[in-house]
């Protein structure tokens, strides 16, 4: 659609006052077609340089910053890909959009790679490019913003008073100190242990209650914990936090054994007390991670306390663990890992079934990435994802997976799921390559497309225009990790999708925890309602299969119908899970 569903001399009036302080070079080598994008990009910007070809392009960006480079692709001397790779190693954030009438997907697919920003296909329609262009233009308003706020807090850290830094540190919610304060805390020398709590399925509840009373719950939270330490003597010297989300720390000069008790005792009390969530009473469940006094007092070892705690049901004291400190150390390789193997194909998409509840058949498989070493060694996304988005490399995975699982499943009976996220989403090359590659599969009805529900959602009209696309094109929906994040009811069943995938996590404690079971249930009940079918993951043993069954899911993925393993013949086929019962 034209900008605001305007036509277009409004919707250039209107792109044109957004951009009208933007620099712009355009690079080609034809100078008839040059004066041409010259008249058509100068009623959109006021300041366009232009070049003759990739070099003499190149040349002019190291005398000059750009907002935003327009190239065309084929040209002699230096081609528009080249001349955008060279700049893009001195300038990795450099805005870009190519020009050319090849729909070639190699030239797709390396527009990925380098991390352009947009293509407009020769000849120039006026509707799409302006869309493209308004896209491109309000990303590269939002980073000069970001970047000017950056720079505001940096002069406010130095130049506002006591009272404003006091209000930077601490948490609006709570009235506790905030993370910032506590990162201040702990970089000054101290004799202190830090302990680390954090409120059981707090997201769940945020997420079928609302942010209001979400953020009521973690009041009344703080609420407990400041009564509960000014009453006690023992820990009366103790500082109180609130990290993020439903995360708290307390910050005392007690041993960590010690704190430990304590943090028993307080745990107890507040596990003990009810708290009003929507006019109703209930407990809330914590767990808590601790680092001694006589460790290195970081958030990182907090954290890996606390996810310790969260899998063992129990309150833990971080222990240096030296494979993990080699873990991390390895870490710090992970990026030259990552351009290596895609240099040298070694992504590629493991399959984990998906079992149809009512005839126990594999009809489905997830599509998981994987990282192959040279050695053969299996490295799983928790280890290359995280760096991979800071590198700018997950896009450039993404487009590996996908391409290869849609290769693989070409001629199968079965469906394939694609895991996609909103870096996706929002990247415009693989989108298109998104796009394209569905329209080269025999039957896009066999694609189911999952989103993380946790996933920061901005804009739920783009993420469903998204959606609309691939429904149009044939393919399903799916929300994965349904009940992990924060996105609500209403959100979910405006997306019209086609299934929402329950949180792991609600169904490891489907068997023992009464909240969970409820959860699911109602997320069942609002999924039949809704038209929407349901998939249970983490189904890792027949009591946990029988108790989904008896809910009314309609399929189960876990480890009880087998684990994730590279593509084979036999996934050609629709067949029995008990193939895959051990």
């Amino acid at each position: 659609m034209f900008i605001n569903g305007k036509n277009s001399a409004e919707s250039i009036k209107l792109l044109k006052a957004k951009a009208k302080d933007l620099t712009i070079l355009l690079v080609d080598d034809d100078p008839l077609i040059r004066k041409e994008y010259m008249n058509f990009f100068g009623r959109i910007f006021d300041n366009i340089d232009n070049r003759n070809n990739g070099k003499e392009g190149l040349e002019a960006t190291l005398n000059k910053q750009y907002d935003l480079i327009i190239s065309d692709v084929q040209m002699p001397v230096m081609n528009g890909l080249e001349m955008i790779d060279e700049i893009k190693q001195r300038n990795p954030d450099q805005s870009t959009l190519l020009i050319s009438a090849s729909h070639d997907s190699d030239i797709l697919h390396s527009s990925v790679k380098l991390g352009v920003d947009g293509y407009i296909f020769k000849p120039i329609q006026i509707k799409p490019a302006l869309e493209v262009l308004d896209k491109i233009v309000s990303k590269i308003l939002m980073e000069k913003e970001n970047r000017m706020y950056k720079q505001h807090l940096e002069e406010l850290v130095i130049e506002k008073s006591r009272q404003a830094i006091e209000t930077y540190t601490v948490d609006g919610i709570s009235k506790l100190y905030s993370l910032a304060k506590l990162q201040q805390d702990i970089i000054e020398p101290n004799n202190n242990s830090l302990a680390v709590i954090k409120i059981k399925n707090f997201k769940v509840m945020n997420d079928f209650y609302g942010y209001d009373i979400g953020n009521n719950i973690l009041k009344q939270t703080a609420e407990l914990l400041n009564k509960i330490v000014l009453k006690n003597e023992f820990i009366a010297n103790s500082i109180l936090y609130r990290l993020s989300g439903a995360h708290f720390a307390i910050l005392s000069p007690l041993d960590g054994e010690h704190l430990e008790q304590y943090i028993e005792k307080i745990i107890h009390e507040i596990e003990s007390t009810e708290v009003d969530v929507n006019n109703q009473l209930m407990y809330l469940e914590m767990n808590a991670g601790i680092v001694s006094r006589k460790d290195e007092i970081t958030l990182a070892h907090a954290d890996s306390a606390l996810r310790t705690a969260e899998k063992y049901g129990k309150i833990v004291i971080y222990k240096r663990d030296e494979n993990l400190v080699k873990l991390h150390a390895s870490q710090l390789q992970c990026n030259d890992m990552i351009k290596r193997a895609l240099i040298e194909n070694r992504f590629v998409p493991f399959y984990h079934p998906i079992v149809d509840n009512k005839t126990n058949q594999i009809k489905k498989y997830e599509a998981l990435a994987r990282l192959i070493m040279i050695d053969g060694e299996v490295i799983f996304p928790s280890c290359f994802l995280p760096v991979s988005k800071q590198t700018k490399a997950y896009n450039m995975i993404s487009v590996a997976i996908i391409g290869k699982a849609l290769e693989d499943f070409h001629d199968s009976e079965c469906s394939v799921s694609l895991n996609i996220s909103m870096d996706d989403i929002n990247h415009i090359p693989t989108r298109e390559f998104i796009f394209e590659q569905i329209t080269l599969f025999p039957e896009p009805s066999r694609l189911v497309f999952e989103l993380l529900e946790s996933e920061n959602i901005e804009s739920y009209n783009e993420v469903k225009e998204f959606f609309s696309k691939l429904k149009q094109l044939g393919c399903k929906i799916a929300i994965d990790d349904f009940g992990s994040g924060y996105a609500n009811f209403e959100h979910i069943a405006k997306l019209n999708v086609d299934y929402i995938k329950i949180d792991g996590s609600l169904i490891l404690g489907i068997e023992n925890e009464f909240l969970s079971l409820t959860i699911v249930e109602m997320l069942s009940t609002f999924a039949v309602k809704m038209g929407i079918k349901t998939i249970a993951e983490y189904v890792s043993n027949d009591s946990i299969s029988n108790i989904v069954n008896s809910i009314g899911v309609n399929e189960s993925q876990g480890f009880l119908f087998g684990e994730p393993v590279p593509y084979n013949d036999s996934m050609k086929y629709i067949q029995s899970s008990k193939l895959y019962n051990k």
